[in-house]
């Protein structure tokens, strides 16, 4: 009985510890389950540390340390999905123990069936196992540089299983089976038990500091990009801007027509570092928080007609028409702020890539259960191994436009992860020399009669 107590009690501390640190993290900007599996870890520590100091003879051992398991091992299993992006099934982490402790009471004290009541918890902690393994081993790509570490983990649960399996045979197999009595598997039950759970926890800590990792490198990208952007993109339509005001100022000899022609590049260069100002503050804004905003209903042809005249002004600087084929209806439900970026940036760039005497058609129309909107331009086009980049942040270039404007390439990128976050889908099919289409495609939106 001594050596049990000691196996009881270090495994408490195992717990306790794991429980303390991962609480640490959950404090920090570190989530990621980690609130869960710290929660986890303290009601098992909790419950083996009160099985070790009472009696053996008294309620709690026999009833309350059993319930503490199974609820502690059940919430880190809503970790393991908050870790893997997944919804939480309140109902399996509520249920289950609430099952538990139900069939504990009835068992023991109104039918007084240690057996069948050891047996059921078993059960439930069975069903805990294959649940573990389940979410372990099925990963989306994304994941999968997680796939060694939950493996193991996988693994770790596998040989959880098996003894508990095992406990459940001898309960079967014994019909008198004595509660009173400790063997020496039951210790060596617990000891690697208690191995199981520094195994499990290291290995989800492990996997927490991968994806820190990823994240930060990630940040760092974003960091290098925008320093990148400020430093050239940025830098050079400020510094032209500069050169042609004090030209403006200091050259007196200056005739109309070339104070006109240098107005109007002032113009073009004024419009263009707007635009980038404006896609680099929503993009920082967006990045951090994408798919987490009130949607709302929004009528896209609505937004267009508004804007065309600022667009027709824009392409006006190169002789440029635009066209607009409208539809009488085009709701859809999103962010109307993602939106309109998503519409400016398209336009902007159909008219920076499109030469002097081109034509941009914007079209509407619905397919199937979705809103089309489709761009199309007269422009230089793209080269086919340069689409796929052009809607990558990390990887997205710069390009000139056919009047020499400049950019930062986050145009196309920026407006891939607004679509996406608004539940659309963007396609570039395009020619070289013969121009470019970019389709755009949102659900349509059911909208209530007002009558």
């Amino acid at each position: 009985m001594n050596n049990l107590l000691i196996v009881n009690i270090v495994n408490s501390g195992i717990s306790l510890i794991m429980g303390f640190y991962m609480f640490f993290l959950y404090r920090n900007p570190v989530k990621f389950g980690t609130g869960y599996w710290a929660s986890g870890s303290l009601i098992i520590g909790v419950g083996l540390l009160l099985k070790a100091l009472l009696p053996v003879e008294s309620s709690f051992n026999i009833l309350g340390c059993p319930i503490f398991i199974t609820i502690g091992l059940y919430i880190y299993l809503a970790g393991i999905w908050e870790f893997k992006e997944k919804k939480i099934r309140k109902w399996i982490i509520i249920g289950i123990p609430t099952l538990d402790l139900l069939q504990t009471i009835i068992f023991f004290t109104i039918f007084h069936s240690q057996k069948i009541q050891m047996g059921l918890h078993l059960i439930f902690l069975i069903i805990y196992c294959l649940l573990a393994i389940n979410e372990m081993i099925r990963l989306n790509p994304s994941q999968n540089y997680l796939k060694s570490i939950f493996f193991l983990n996988a693994f770790s649960f596998f040989i959880f299983l098996v003894l508990l399996s095992l406990n459940l045979y001898i309960l079967i197999t014994n019909p008198n089976f004595d509660f009173s009595k400790t063997s020496n598997a039951a210790i060596i039950i617990q000891i690697i038990s208690g191995f199981i759970m520094i195994a499990l926890t290291f290995g989800f800590l492990s996997a927490v500091n991968i994806r820190l990792n990823m994240e930060l490198e990630v940040q760092l990208k974003s960091k290098t990009k925008f320093l990148s952007i400020i430093g050239h993109d940025l830098r050079g339509p400020v510094g032209n801007i500069i050169n042609f005001l004090d030209l403006l100022q200091n050259e007196s000899d200056l005739n109309e027509k070339e104070r006109k022609e240098y107005l109007k590049i002032l113009n073009t260069l004024s419009q263009s570092t707007f635009h980038l100002l404006q896609n680099l503050l929503e993009w920082a804004n967006n990045s951090k928080n994408l798919d987490k905003f009130e949607r709302e209903g929004i009528e896209l042809n609505q937004i267009i007609a508004n804007d065309i005249n600022f667009f027709k002004s824009s392409a006006a600087l190169k002789s440029i028409n635009i066209e607009f084929k409208d539809i009488q209806q085009a709701h859809i439900s999103g962010s109307l702020n993602m939106i309109k970026t998503i519409v400016r940036n398209l336009v902007s760039n159909a008219i920076k890539f499109t030469p002097i005497g081109g034509t941009i058609t914007i079209t509407l129309e619905k397919v199937l259960q979705n809103v089309r909107l489709t761009i199309s331009d007269t422009g230089q086009g793209i080269k086919p191994e340069r689409i796929n980049t052009l809607l990558n942040f990390e990887n997205s270039k710069s390009t000139k436009g056919t009047n020499g404007e400049t950019g930062s390439g986050l145009g196309l990128a920026l407006c891939n992860e607004l679509v996406r976050s608004n539940n659309g889908v963007i396609n570039i099919e395009s020619d070289v020399g013969q121009g470019t289409k970019v389709i755009v495609e949102f659900p349509s939106a059911i909208v209530a009669d007002k009558h």
